[in-house]
C-alpha cells in the first residue's frame, strides 16, 4: 500500500514532465527555425509554387505562384489559377492586383506586411495564402511568445533533395504545418504541409532561385496600354 502511495504520485509527475517537455520547442529546433527566420528577413526571394487545396479529400483547388519578396512590404506574385492568372505587387505603399484576361487593375493602400498584402488578395478571391502566412509564424514562433511549438521530426529527399522536416503546432492547437528545409546554408523550403483542425489542407513544392538579381522596377506596377483602373470590387475575380 505505502509503495503505491508513493509510486503513482511520482509516476503522475513524470508523465506530466513529459508532456511539458513534448510541448516545447527543443533548442534545436528553435536553432533551425533562426536561421530560417535570419534568411527569410534579410534576403530577397525568389521562388515558383505549385500548390493543391483539399477538404474532405476533395480537391478545392490548384494552381502555381511565381513570388518575388523583399522584406518587409515589397512583393510580386503572378499567380495561375485553374483557367485564370493574377498579378499582385506591392511596393509598400500601394498594392496593386491585375487581371491580364480583363485588362483591369485595382489599387489600394498596402498593407504592413508580405502576408497582409497577399492575404487582401487571397481573401478577394477566396483562397488560401499558406505560403506566406507561414513565414510569418516562423517571425513569430523564434520569439518565443506566442506558444507555437516546433518540433524535429527528422529528415526526408524531397525531388532528390535532403531536407529536414519539421512540424509546427499553433498555440491553439487547431493549425499545424510541416515543413521540409533543404540541408545546407540556405534553409530554403523543400515543401510545405498545412493542416487546419477544420478539414482545409494545402500543400505547396517549391522551385527557389537561390541567387536571385532583383531590378528595382520589380516592385512598381506600370499600367499596359488599353488597361482601365476599377475598384477592387469590380474586377471579378472568379473563385475556384
Amino acid at each position: 500500500m505505502s509503495f503505491r502511495f508513493f509510486a503513482y504520485p511520482f509516476l503522475a509527475l513524470m508523465l506530466a514532465a513529459t508532456g511539458v517537455a513534448e510541448g516545447q520547442t527543443s533548442d534545436a529546433a528553435q536553432a533551425a527555425f533562426k536561421k530560417l527566420d535570419d534568411y527569410l528577413q534579410n534576403n530577397p526571394m525568389d521562388f515558383e509554387t505549385k500548390f493543391n487545396a483539399t477538404s474532405d479529400g476533395n480537391e478545392l483547388y490548384h494552381g502555381t505562384g511565381h513570388f518575388i519578396l523583399r522584406q518587409p512590404t515589397a512583393l510580386r506574385a503572378d499567380i495561375s489559377l485553374n483557367a485564370n492568372t493574377y498579378v499582385v505587387i506591392s511596393d509598400g505603399t500601394v498594392l496593386t492586383i491585375y487581371d491580364p484576361q480583363q485588362k483591369k487593375y485595382s489599387q489600394n493602400a498596402a498593407p504592413g506586411s508580405l502576408s497582409a498584402a497577399f492575404g487582401f488578395f487571397a481573401g478577394e478571391l477566396g483562397i488560401d495564402s499558406q505560403v506566406l502566412n507561414f513565414m510569418g509564424v516562423v517571425h513569430e514562433a523564434v520569439s518565443g511568445n506566442d506558444g507555437t511549438t516546433i518540433k524535429a521530426a527528422g529528415n526526408e529527399s524531397v525531388d532528390g533533395k535532403s531536407c529536414d522536416k519539421f512540424t509546427v503546432t499553433g498555440a491553439s492547437g487547431d493549425d499545424t504545418w510541416q515543413v521540409w528545409m533543404e540541408q545546407g546554408d540556405k534553409p530554403l523550403f523543400c515543401k510545405l504541409v498545412y493542416h487546419s483542425v477544420d478539414g482545409p489542407a494545402q500543400t505547396n513544392m517549391f522551385h527557389w532561385n537561390a541567387a536571385p538579381k532583383i531590378s528595382p522596377d520589380t516592385f512598381t506596377f506600370t499600367a499596359p496600354a488599353g488597361s482601365t483602373k476599377v475598384d477592387v470590387g469590380d474586377l471579378n475575380m472568379v473563385s475556384p
